[in-house]
C-alpha cells in the first residue's frame, strides 16, 4: 500500500478524529451491511429499518446482506425488499443496454461518472444500487458533435446554447428521449453545481483526469472511468455538496477503497486533493466512510488530511455531522467558511439567493418580482429549516 509521505505533512500527534452518533436503528442497519458483523437480536422496530434504508438509499443493499446471512425478517418488510430489489434491476438492465448503444454511436472519448461507473466496476450486482441520471464527461471542444448524436436518435436537452464555457455553477446538460428510461446527464467538466462554487471548480486539473481515466466495460461497449484516486475525489465533491444527506454516496465511497484497495495511491490522493482544493470534502468522506462502515482508511491519511483550522461556519458543519445530523444545504457551511475574501462571501450569498437565470434566451431577459419571489421564499424556507436545527 502506498502511504502518503511528502504530500500529506500534517504532524500526526495529537490529532483526535471524532466520532459520529448514530441512531440504534442506523447501527443494527450498519451491523446487517457488515459482512462480518453477527446479528443476535432483532431491531427495535423493522418498519423504522425499512424506512431508513430506503431514505439512506440502501434498501437494496440491506436485502441482499440480509438474504445472504439469513435474517428473519417480516413477510411483509422482506417481500417490499425484494419487489424493490427486482424492479430497480430490471430497470438498471434496461438503462444500461440503452446506454452501452449509445457509447457505441460516439466517436469521441467518454468518462463514465458516479453510479454508472461503480455499477459497471465495483458493484457485484446492477440491482444493488439506484440510478437517477447516467453521468458522462466529454471534453468542452466534443459536446456539439455529441449533442448532435443524441438529437439525430430523440434525445432532446432543451438547449438553446451554442458555446460551453467552464463556469462556477451548471457545467451540464440533461438529455431525456420519450419512452426511455435512460436520462443522461452530458458534462464538460468535473464539477456541477447549483451553488456558486469558488472553492475548487477552478483548480481542478481537468487535464489530469483525462490522462489518468482508465478503461471501462459497460455492457458490450467501451468507455473510460476515473482513476481511483480520481474517483474518490469526484465522490467526496458530490456528497459534500449534497450534504451527505444520503448514505448511499458513503457507501459507495467504502466500496471504491475496498475494491481498489491494492492499487490506490493514497500518496496520490493527498497530493492532487490538496492541489484541487479538494481536501475538505476528502476529509469529511473518508471519515465518515470509516466511520459508518469501517472503510480501509489509514489513520495517518485522516490525520494528514484533518483541517488545521476551521472557520466559524465549518466548526458547525462538523458538529453537526459529528452528531448524526445530516440534511441538505448543511454544505452551505462549509462552503462559506472555505471561500477566501468577503467580496466572494457576499457574492456566494447573493448568487445563492439569486442564481443566474439558465436555459435558451435568459441573456437579456429582466428579473421581476413575480418571477424572484418564489425562488426568495423557497431560499428563505431552507434557511429557515437549517436553524431550526439547532
Amino acid at each position: 500500500m502506498n502511504m502518503p509521505q511528502a504530500a500529506c505533512t500534517r504532524p500526526l500527534s495529537g490529532v483526535i478524529i471524532d466520532f459520529c452518533e448514530r441512531s440504534e436503528t442506523l447501527d443494527y442497519l450498519f451491523r446487517i451491511l457488515n459482512p462480518f458483523a453477527e446479528i443476535t437480536a432483532s431491531p427495535p422496530s423493522w418498519p423504522e429499518v425499512l424506512s431508513s434504508s430506503q431514505k439512506e438509499g440502501l434498501s437494496f443493499l440491506l436485502y441482499k446482506s440480509a438474504t445472504k446471512k439469513n435474517i428473519n425478517i417480516p413477510f411483509s418488510i422482506k417481500q417490499s425488499l425484494k419487489q424493490e430489489y427486482i424492479y430497480n434491476w430490471g430497470r438498471n438492465i434496461r438503462i444500461f443496454e440503452e446506454l452501452a448503444a449509445l457509447l457505441r454511436m460516439f466517436e469521441n472519448p467518454v468518462i463514465v461518472l458516479k453510479g454508472a461507473a461503480l455499477l459497471s466496476s465495483v458493484y457485484e450486482d446492477f440491482g444493488l444500487r439506484a440510478l437517477g441520471d447516467v453521468d458522462i464527461l466529454v471534453k468542452p471542444e466534443d459536446v456539439p458533435k455529441i449533442d448532435k448524436v443524441l438529437s439525430q436518435l430523440g434525445y432532446r436537452s432543451g438547449n438553446g446554447r451554442r458555446s460551453y464555457p467552464v463556469s462556477n455553477y451548471l457545467n451540464s446538460l440533461v438529455y431525456g428521449k420519450n419512452g426511455s428510461p435512460l436520462l443522461l446527464h452530458l458534462h464538460w467538466h468535473l464539477v456541477n453545481n447549483a451553488l456558486p462554487n469558488y472553492v475548487y471548480t477552478e483548480k481542478i486539473n481537468m487535464e489530469k483526469l483525462w490522462r489518468d481515466a482508465i478503461p471501462l466495460r459497460v455492457q458490450q461497449s467501451e468507455a473510460l472511468c476515473l482513476s481511483p484516486h480520481h474517483q474518490l475525489l469526484h465522490l467526496s465533491e458530490h456528497a459534500m455538496k449534497h450534504s451527505f444527506y444520503t448514505l448511499i454516496h458513503i457507501w459507495d465511497i467504502q466500496q471504491v477503497i475496498n475494491h481498489w484497495k491494492k492499487e490506490l495511491d493514497w500518496e496520490k490522493l493527498c497530493r492532487e486533493a490538496e492541489e484541487f482544493h479538494l481536501k475538505g470534502p476528502l476529509f469529511y468522506s473518508l471519515w465518515l466512510s470509516k466511520e459508518y462502515f469501517g472503510a480501509s482508511v489509514p489513520q495517518k491519511i485522516l490525520e494528514s488530511l484533518h483541517p488545521c483550522r476551521r472557520g466559524l461556519g465549518e466548526r458547525v458543519f462538523h458538529s453537526l455531522l459529528r452528531h448524526g445530523k445530516r440534511k441538505e444545504k448543511f454544505c452551505w457551511f462549509f462552503y462559506l467558511s472555505n471561500i477566501s475574501g468577503w467580496q466572494k462571501r457576499i457574492k456566494f450569498i447573493l448568487r445563492t439567493i439569486l442564481p443566474p437565470q439558465r436555459g435558451p434566451g435568459a441573456h437579456g431577459r429582466h428579473r421581476t418580482w413575480e418571477k424572484e419571489r418564489p425562488i426568495l421564499e423557497g431560499c428563505v424556507e431552507e434557511i429557515s429549516e437549517i436553524f431550526m436545527v439547532f
